[in-house]
């Protein structure tokens, strides 16, 4: 009598099984084949990442090797090769491919717009526009938001605004701003080194002089 029952209730759990598979499994297999296909297209994901980036980094070393070996217009076709394909090895090609062009402003100009989002890159091609006409008023003028206290960028955007005082003739103005450059924390031991030496050139008003002195003790 116990077989029969053991027999009976296995009977009624396959049929529970039948039902169940039969309202739900299509959603099962779904529901499978979507954790499937997502597992192996994150897999494919990362492996052509992976592979693009390894693609760029060769492509990047190339063009650099290239400039190394003096083949600069071998390797500025390389580089803008490379910026055209985008990505962080892309950013970087759009800088030195800038560095070798005669009049690198408007792609530097272009490269800060496009790149508005990301502070420090665009902060940098702020910086180098101004370090190659620093006389000029309209490249200059952006340095004073990037020269603020405790700004990673202040002790060079400072240097290159006392260098456009110095050509217009106001020392007093350079040396204010190479005075507030030895203040800065960021300041880099070169960098010091360098603004110390401007500043031992410049006839430096006593009120600034003291200001100096205090900042030193």
């Amino acid at each position: 009598m116990s077989d029969f029952f053991t027999e009976l209730e296995e009977d009624i759990r396959e049929e529970r099984i039948f039902t169940l598979w039969n309202k739900y499994g299509n959603t099962v297999i779904g529901v499978a084949l979507a954790i499937v296909l997502g597992t192996a297209g994150y897999t494919l994901w990362k492996y052509i990442k992976h592979r693009n980036q390894i693609k760029g980094h060769i492509s990047f070393s190339k063009s650099v090797d290239l400039l190394k070996e003096g083949k600069k217009e071998e390797a500025l076709k390389e580089f803008q090769a490379l910026a055209q394909e985008g990505g962080g090895y892309g950013k970087l090609a759009q800088l030195y491919e800038a560095s070798l062009l005669p009049n690198p402003e408007p792609l530097y100009t272009k490269i800060s717009q496009e790149n508005a989002t990301d502070v420090a890159l665009s902060s940098l091609t702020k910086i180098l526009i101004a370090g190659r006409s620093f006389n000029a008023s309209t490249a200059v003028a952006p340095l004073e938001a990037l020269s603020a206290p405790n700004n990673a960028w202040a002790p060079l955007s400072l240097e290159l605004l006392a260098l456009a005082d110095l050509q217009k003739g106001d020392e007093a103005g350079a040396a204010e701003q190479y005075i507030r450059a030895l203040k800065e924390p960021f300041l880099a031991a070169n960098e010091q080194a360098r603004v110390g030496m401007m500043l031992s050139q410049i006839d430096i008003p006593p009120a600034l002089l003291e200001s100096l002195t205090k900042g030193e003790k």
